[in-house]
């Protein structure tokens, strides 16, 4: 049978992305999509650039084959430096060049308009100082090498605030490269990853990590002060999802990317086939909607249902199922309040953990809690050194105030403004004074300070964690890092009135991917011990596990446990012995399975999602194919799923 023309074919998968493109940069979301082809997708590739570039996207392209998504960092340098918009020629690409056009466009105004953009972008950290620098600058010639020593792009002295982007920092990076193209003039970005089943052939310990990193990146790419108004778009070809250790090997990932009809392209489907197909192949008409501004809420919650992942603002209508965890938060808090309590939140894949923590983070800010997040990410000894995380954890947190600010960001408004400076220095005075666990990283804050104020730098090294980053895992780094831990928290209750804290540990199914070892698991549990083990005060510490996970740490931790008990360099505040104690006793907060009437009704509020986007669409058999979806699996995520995947289907068939 014959195959569709293969030019008209690119120009409808082109067609598809831009709408895409604009869906997300209408909701200032991030989403994530593999495109598997049979043939190399070089000219389909270039179709999207071109249709991309011309209708006012940033476009930046990295080779799988030539960085792997377990050196992140790499691939962050390859985007950096081969970016590109309309406006910039092929040959000229690059961040700085991206900059220049900036200048050049508004003259004398630069500063002015990139100050601006940049506060609506929500564009903060390292590179809103450094490409700050390079608009104000007359030359931009330092300022151009001084950006590029960050990226790691050139070599040179490393010059504080700004620490080189590793492996550990890339997807904060990242996050900070889609502001930023915004803030340049971009509508968005789409972020192309080619030659994507590379993946597949990598060592086993090297895969498993490239394939964690992409399931971060599907789940929290768009989280708070993640990526916005970007795409990213992995291609590959069919090895990618057939071979033996292909995406579905990874249980995680294969929930959030794999599964529903991946032969009819939809602009947000997970997987999609995109060979030409048969001439009398359904294809759907893609003429670009633009979905009104009002509704880009709306918006960001169907983009996430689409990808099975729960709103990232909390919807009322989709906390079906959560009456009794909202009984547990509220004990926990009052708990909390003479104290410090833990909690075990568990939930097999899909079942709705990620839904149960936005909805305890949503709870903790309106009691004015301030809320620290640490994923297990690609462990990389990370998790059992919190001189390494310290600066992740930090970034990574939300404080319960406008605009939902990490502490670093909070940092930031502190020193620039008089008032708030003042208290600074007048609270971190009399922590100083106390003896207390805090007064250590106090003292070290204070460095510099005179009657006439702080050493901003000094203030920002030391409470961001920057001269800590590269020591070692020593006692005495380590109760460096914890102190200054417990200064934040004080900090934020002296200065902001913020009323304890919740601390989140996500993600410790990673503990147990293959090629973590032993001696790292007791590392990563003798940190665990600190944050779960009852040193810091008004806090709720919620570890969250699936089942088989919390069954191994429970088997496993009291060996380890005894293990580091006997290490000489245990520190007191890393309580083992409260730690075993609570894993074993601690009753679980289990994610309840929801009923087939449950479901239904999620399901129907995903539809009225759908409508209010979209528009109504006829479906009469939509109460049937539910009931179909719910038989094949009780997953909330893949029910939801499969509901905007038809609804799209059906709308834009007409």
């Amino acid at each position: 049978m014959a195959r569709q023309d293969e030019k008209s074919w690119q120009a409808h998968v082109a067609d598809a992305e831009l709408q895409a493109l604009s869906d997300v940069a209408v909701a200032g979301a991030s989403t994530v999509s593999v495109r598997i082809a049979t043939e190399p997708a070089r000219g389909l590739v270039a179709a999207l650039s071109r249709a991309a570039l011309e209708s006012g996207y940033a476009v930046a392209h990295a080779s799988l084959a030539e960085s792997s998504l377990h050196t992140l960092d790499a691939i962050v340098r390859a985007f950096a430096n081969g970016v590109r918009t309309e406006d910039v020629s092929e040959r000229r690409a690059g961040l700085v060049a991206l900059l220049d056009a900036f200048v050049a466009e508004h003259g004398r105004r630069a500063q002015e308009r990139f100050e601006e953009r940049a506060d609506e972008a929500g564009l903060g950290g390292d590179l809103r100082v450094l490409a700050r620098s390079y608009v104000e600058s007359k030359t931009g010639r330092a300022e151009a090498k001084r950006l590029k020593r960050w990226l790691g792009l050139a070599e040179g002295e490393n010059e504080l605030p700004e620490r080189p982007v590793t492996a550990g920092t890339a997807k904060s990076a990242l996050a900070q490269l889609s502001r930023l193209f915004v803030v340049l003039g971009a509508k968005g970005t789409l972020f192309l990853l080619t030659e994507a089943e590379a993946i597949v052939d990598l060592p086993a310990g090297r895969r498993d990590v490239a394939l964690t990193v992409l399931r971060e990146l599907c789940d929290n790419a768009d989280g708070h002060r993640g990526m916005i108004a970007s795409r990213i778009v992995l291609f590959g070809a069919p090895a990618l999802v057939m071979r033996k250790h292909a995406l579905g090997s990874h249980e995680a990932l294969a929930t959030r990317l794999l599964g529903g009809d991946a032969d009819v392209l939809t602009p947000h489907a997970g997987l999609a086939y995109v060979d030409p197909p048969d001439e009398d192949a359904e294809m759907l008409a893609f003429t670009l909607e633009q979905v009104d501004a009002k509704r880009a809420s709306s918006l960001r919650s169907m983009l996430r249902l689409a990808q099975g992942l729960p709103p990232l603002e909390a919807d009322r209508s989709l906390t079906v199922g959560l009456d009794a965890i909202d009984q547990r938060i509220e004990a926990l808090f009052e708990t909390a309040q003479s104290g410090s309590v833990f909690a075990v939140l568990s939930g097999a894949y899909g079942a709705g953990k990620t839904h149960h923590l936005l909805h305890l983070e949503a709870r903790a800010l309106e009691a004015r809690r301030s809320v620290l997040r640490l994923s297990v990410e690609r462990l990389d000894e990370d998790l059992g050194n919190p001189q390494r995380h310290l600066r992740r954890l930090l970034e990574g947190s939300v404080l319960p105030q406008r605009g939902r600010p990490s502490p670093i960001d909070r940092l930031q408004t502190w020193l620039e403004s008089a008032t708030y400076a003042k208290k600074l220095a007048a609270t971190l005075r009399a922590v100083a004074a106390e003896n207390g666990e805090a007064s250590l990283a106090a003292i070290k804050a204070l460095r510099g300070a005179s009657d006439d104020g702080l050493d901003h730098d000094a203030v920002r090294e030391t409470l961001a964690g920057l001269d800590l980053e590269d020591k070692s895992a020593g006692a005495s780094y380590r109760k460096d890092a914890y102190g200054r831990i417990h200064l934040w928290l004080t900090l934020l209750e002296k200065i902001d009135e913020t009323s304890g804290t919740v601390v989140v540990l996500d993600e410790a199914e990673n503990l147990y991917r293959p090629g973590v070892s032993r001696p790292e698991r007791r590392t990563a549990l003798r940190s665990l011990a600190f944050y779960c083990g009852g040193s810091l005060a008004n806090a709720c510490v919620m570890l969250a596990v699936t089942p088989e996970t919390l069954e191994a740490l429970r088997e496993e931790a009291g060996e380890l446990l005894d293990e580091i008990e006997e290490q000489k360099t245990l520190l007191p505040s890393e309580d083992v012995a409260m730690l075993r104690r609570r894993l074993v006793k601690s009753r679980p907060i289990e994610v309840q399975r929801l009923t087939k009437a449950d479901l239904e009704t999620l399901a129907t509020q995903a539809r009225k999602i759908h409508a209010s986007v979209r528009g109504a669409t006829r479906d009469p058999e939509f109460d049937e194919h539910v009931r179909r979806e719910i038989g094949k699996s009780t997953s909330p995520r893949a029910v939801l799923r499969a509901v905007i995947a038809r609804l799209e289907r059906l709308h834009f068939a007409g």
